[in-house]
């Protein structure tokens, strides 16, 4: 191919890559950083032999912002019961993380995202999360 067409096709698609690259779905801009076992969590109260605390069912994920804008994250982990434990949307900075945990964890959790001030999607409310994931 001779250069001058690579250059006039390489040209033709660069509006096209750079919208690509625009639309990248805000959920992928959320990544997992680490998960824990068993670490010791302040707001945790689950005791055993009546007085001593117990960590060995807490489970605890981090989770980072890996896009180059401000984002909203809304997490629910779940309990060992089936319940979910949702935690108030927040917003995120680029590289910007945040933990989540569930008492006596199952691992499982779920994430919203969405651009800030993104009213097209709707993040669920934790009545919704609640009801609408109790059994799953």
């Amino acid at each position: 191919m001779h250069p001058e067409r690579l250059l006039f096709v390489l040209l033709l698609m660069a509006p096209s890559l750079w919208t690509r690259a625009q639309q990248r779905d805000v959920a992928d801009c959320v990544v997992k950083v680490a998960s824990e076992w068993g670490t010791a969590c302040e707001k945790c109260e689950v005791y055993k032999d009546g007085y001593k605390r117990d960590h060995s069912g807490t489970y605890q994920v981090l989770l980072s912002n890996d896009c180059s804008e401000l984002i909203e994250v809304k997490v629910a982990m779940q309990e060992q019961s089936g319940q979910w434990r949702t935690f108030p949307l927040r917003a995120l900075a680029p590289q910007e993380t945040m933990k989540a945990y569930a008492c006596m964890g199952t691992g499982r959790y779920m994430y919203w995202a969405r651009r800030v001030n993104d009213t097209e999607i709707v993040i669920p409310s934790d009545q919704e999360i609640l009801s609408e994931y109790r059994s799953r």
